[in-house]
């Protein structure tokens, strides 16, 4: 089997998965260290739920380096601040007083909502997706708050696709929108959460990651460390015909074989031979 054939074969396999899933799915692979890659319906818009929340804190951080916040300012957060849905904040029984840093933190680590949504008025709705069109990801747009039934109900969504979230993946590796923001998105994203991609990971690896759920909506994407082989992966679901768990024992499915294969390439040489400096994983 040659180096492309088994691209291929992977290819292949997580198709087979996509469409045998009870729902509509999509996958976006994307190796780092030599740009080769495949997406199944990569370029089809789907529901981001929580993985938004990249973005958001890109933006976040990037008016934090110009000045415009103080990461470190503090605020005291009142019952009457509190979002719906995911998160710890609203089950605290005292009113604490956090920075915008570990707000921040919080929206990524334990998908706090009040915690989006004030990130979100930090950051700036149209600000962020200003900042995504200078990043060239036209199809991801920042629309609503966390669990505003409002605009979803009005159809205003936040989205955006299998290949754009690579590409954002990708752009935060590579040192943009600044070395800086980077830098410090990447080391929030690599702090320890559960996740179907963690989950499906060897613990022994880093990844800088953000899952997403809504009802029939899942979805996750990252950069998984692996020496040798660092490459970004996003699966996204919609319409999923199941519970929550069929959807994210897709994104597992997917995350394991692509794993395999990518630890395959990273300790083999061109030619397909075992390299004896490399750890298994």
């Amino acid at each position: 089997m040659s180096y492309s054939s088994l691209w291929e074969r992977l290819e292949k396999r997580s198709r087979q998965r996509v469409e045998d899933f009870e729902g509509v799915a999509a996958v976006s692979v994307l190796d780092l260290e030599r740009g080769d890659g495949f997406s199944i319906r990569g370029d089809e818009v789907f529901p981001t739920a929580s993985s938004i929340k990249i973005h958001i804190l890109t933006q976040l951080l990037t008016r934090a380096e110009r000045g415009e916040i103080d990461l470190t300012d503090r605020v005291r957060i009142t019952p009457e601040m509190y979002g719906r849905g995911s998160g710890v904040i609203h089950y605290m029984e005292s009113e604490p007083e956090l920075s915008v840093l570990d707000i921040a933190i919080l929206m990524i680590i334990v998908s706090d909502n009040t915690s989006t949504n004030m990130c979100i008025d930090w950051a700036g709705m149209e600000a962020t997706n200003a900042l995504l069109d200078d990043m060239g990801l036209g199809h991801t747009r920042l629309r609503r708050k966390m669990m505003d039934s409002e605009a979803i109900d009005r159809g205003e969504e936040n989205v955006s696709t299998p290949n754009e979230l690579v590409a954002m993946m990708e752009m935060l590796y590579r040192g943009k929108p600044s070395p800086g923001v980077a830098d410090q998105v990447m080391r929030i994203l690599g702090k320890p959460k559960s996740t179907p991609l963690n989950r499906a990971i060897p613990s022994n690896l880093a990844v800088a990651n953000k899952s997403g759920g809504m009802e029939r909506v899942r979805c996750d994407v990252g950069i998984v460390f692996l020496p040798n082989r660092p490459y970004a992966i996003s699966v996204m679901t919609k319409f999923g015909l199941q519970d929550s768990t069929a959807s994210e024992a897709l994104i597992m499915d997917v995350a394991r074989d692509v794993h395999q294969t990518m630890v395959a390439l990273a300790s083999t040489n061109d030619y397909g031979l075992g390299v004896l400096t490399f750890t298994s994983y």
